[in-house]
């Protein structure tokens, strides 16, 4: 699997820095995945390890939304309509209050002897006494608005909307993911370890059992019979596999009227065996074949 990811290296991290999100990021290593799986069935000849790899990168397809495939974050910020500040955000400081308190009272002090003389009926204000009011009252209002002009007003804010952009490491995604196929490797490599061994073990069995003397015996003389060019000699030898299925309490049964339920039937040019049933107590075995003459 490592050999097979190895050679998509410089596919593989192309794709996934095209693939900049990390959403984007994990189809690109569910799509290597699946491919991996397939390359390594096309090349492997053991159905363990083939089952044992499609169980194991399953979970390895399952797994990769946990892979922490965050590389550099990037902000993105634009402005909206201006936001103003909140009344309460003004400030006063202290040299504004004094001049509008000291307005407030140039103002009073103007205005309030005219007020009580128009209320007492009493004698007009002198010349100088009307100058000196009038100072006073343009005192009183240069004052104020001196005062007013040095209030602080809190600044204008302005509301920024907000839009993060998460962009994937290629090379360390890349990394995460050949040391997650690298234990998947050394998982098959146990199994198939595993799987000559219990082939080493099973050497000279036979249908998972050890074989006897007498096949052994049988298949040798058989083999001997064979080697020797002698058509006689094979006859002989071919013979003596009767002997040993009736020892193993199987009947060799040759095509009769009476044993004609254990063959099958074609038409020939003349009527007899052409294969043999095999027969346990009365039970069929293995059905023969026969000819019949029509």
């Amino acid at each position: 699997m490592t050999d097979l990811l190895d050679k998509d290296k410089s596919n593989l991290i192309t794709e996934l820095s095209n693939a900049a999100i990390p959403e984007k990021a994990i189809k690109v290593l569910e799509n290597e995945t699946d491919k991996l799986v397939l390359r390594f069935n096309e090349q492997c000849d053991s159905e363990r390890e083939r089952e044992t790899a499609a169980y194991l990168m399953q979970a390895v397809r399952l797994s990769l939304p946990l892979i922490d495939s965050t590389g550099t974050t990037k902000v993105w910020e634009h402005d909206k309509e201006p936001k103003k500040a909140k009344s309460s955000s003004d400030r006063i400081s202290v040299p504004a209050a004094l001049l509008m308190f000291a307005g407030i009272v140039l103002c009073l002090y103007a205005m309030f002897p005219m007020i009580i003389a128009g209320m007492e009926a009493s004698e007009p204000a002198t010349t100088r006494e009307l100058v000196i009011r009038m100072l006073a009252v343009f005192g009183g209002l240069a004052a104020g608005i001196l005062g007013g002009l040095m209030v602080r007003r809190g600044p204008v804010r302005t509301a920024k909307e907000q839009q993060v952009e998460i962009h994937v490491d290629a090379d360390k995604l890349y990394r995460y993911y050949r040391t997650t196929i690298l234990s998947v490797d050394q998982s098959l490599d146990e199994v198939g370890a595993r799987e000559r061994w219990d082939k080493r073990e099973q050497a000279g069995n036979i249908d998972g059992r050890p074989a006897t003397t007498p096949e052994l015996d049988l298949f040798s003389d058989l083999l001997a019979a064979s080697y020797s060019g002698d058509p006689e000699y094979a006859l002989e030898k071919i013979e003596a596999i009767k002997y040993y299925l009736h020892r193993q309490q199987i009947e060799v049964v040759d095509y009769s009227e009476s044993t004609r339920q254990y063959f099958d039937m074609m038409p020939g040019t003349k009527t007899g065996t052409i294969r043999p049933a095999m027969v346990a107590d009365g039970n069929l075995l293995k059905k023969g074949l026969a000819s019949t003459r029509k």
